[in-house]
């Protein structure tokens, strides 16, 4: 039986074959065409071989160059080093390198110490930007003595804006306190802090935390925390917020004595006190953060001044039990003229503290030496009780 496809005998069907040695041929051909196609030009392979050795160049010069960020850094921190040898500086100071931002660190025996050191780290290796390759920044963390003792820190609120500036024991507790701060004035916050490690007492943060969150009830005001003492003063929208913001300084970590000075506009402070300590603060508070400013060689104040005297003379009247008032300004040159114009500065500064209502008694202008670490300072001193059973005896005798 034969059987048929579409028609077709299988027996006669004609099926086209293919010569084995004409598929090898043909194989042969497109595999030729494919390795003509992939081999690459004369130019091809200079272009790729010079992209290779500029690869390799580049990565020698990021690594080994003189200007590579490794070796700058090392030689940044040579220099720097250097300079602080030269200076003798070496023995109080230390400098740390990261890129080419510098840190200072350490105690400082003076101002002037300090400011020959940040000068000469940030010109250890010639001025200039990133480019030029010389320290493009001085980070500031030096102490004077005296400050990791009372270890500082000032909060001021003005204009809906908060700035924290001053002595705080780590960068993280510097983050925390700035991050509680923008909650508090809706991220309006700026921060100028200095390390000292270990200075903080136990409860320090606690107190700053809450003068932060006290401060941002006011629609203006300043604090002061130091190691054992936290002071506020400021203006309340309301008597009822200024009565909140006084409870909230009711209690107070212990080791910490608090006082807040706050009313309302137009209000006198509700309290009297008879802390010398807390009163300084509460006084610097008051005169806010800009320098009491007088006339060139005159003992003139300038308006402002005289307005920020006032309200520091506002906050005296609830202290004037804690002592009399020493008002003590620095002269601006050496000699019987320097300080002459010293002693009137201060008895000026004197009268526009008692337009608060003070009696101008209570107040002693003194003249302070050329290098006082302060331009004017304020200083309470107790007043002085006489015994009566002396002044008895001194009257019997008379």
């Amino acid at each position: 039986m034969i059987l048929s496809l579409y028609g077709t005998d299988c027996a006669t069907a004609q099926f086209p074959v293919r010569p084995l040695r004409a598929i090898a041929y043909d194989e042969a051909d497109e595999f030729a065409d494919s390795r003509d196609q992939i081999m690459l030009s004369p130019r091809r392979k200079t272009a790729l071989i010079a992209g290779a050795v500029f690869l390799v160049l580049g990565g020698v010069a990021i690594h080994a160059s003189p200007m590579s960020a490794s070796v700058l850094e090392d030689r940044l921190q040579g220099a720097a080093d250097d300079a602080l040898y030269a200076l003798r500086a070496d023995e109080w100071a230390r400098v740390e390198m990261n890129g080419q931002t510098a840190t200072l660190s350490g105690l400082a025996p003076s101002r002037q110490a300090r400011q020959s050191a940040l000068q000469a780290v940030s010109t250890a290796s010639w001025a200039g930007g990133v480019v030029a390759g010389g320290v493009t920044r001085v980070t500031d963390q030096t102490r004077l003595p005296g400050e990791a003792e009372s270890f500082a820190l000032r909060l001021d609120l003005t204009g809906g804006r908060m700035r924290l500036s001053g002595l705080v024991p780590d960068a993280e507790t510097g983050e925390r306190l700035a991050g509680l701060a923008g909650d508090v004035s809706s991220g309006r916050v700026d921060t100028d802090f200095r390390l000292a490690p270990g200075a903080a007492p136990a409860g320090w943060e606690v107190m700053v935390t809450e003068t932060i969150r006290a401060l941002g009830e006011l629609d203006a005001g300043a604090g002061l925390v130091t190691r054992d003492r936290a002071a506020l003063t400021g203006l309340a929208p309301s008597s009822a917020a200024a009565r909140d913001v006084r409870r909230m300084f009711e209690t107070a970590p212990d080791g910490f004595a608090a006082a807040a000075l706050v009313r309302a506009d137009g209000e006198s402070y509700e309290a009297s006190l008879s802390d010398p300590r807390l009163c300084e603060l509460l006084i610097k508070g008051a005169l806010g953060r800009r320098p009491i400013a007088f006339a060139p060689g005159r003992s003139i104040l300038t308006g402002e001044s005289r307005a920020a005297l006032r309200r520091a003379g506002e906050v005296y009247a609830a202290c004037v039990e804690a002592g009399d008032l020493i008002i003590a300004v620095r002269a601006d040159e050496p000699g019987d003229e320097g300080a002459s114009l010293a002693l009137m500065r201060g008895e000026a500064a004197a009268s526009a503290m008692a337009e608060a209502g003070v009696e101008r008694a209570r107040f002693l202008a003194q003249a302070a030496p050329l290098g006082a670490p302060e331009a004017i300072q304020f200083t309470l001193t107790p007043v002085s009780v006489p015994d009566l059973a002396t002044t008895d005896t001194e009257e019997e005798q008379g």
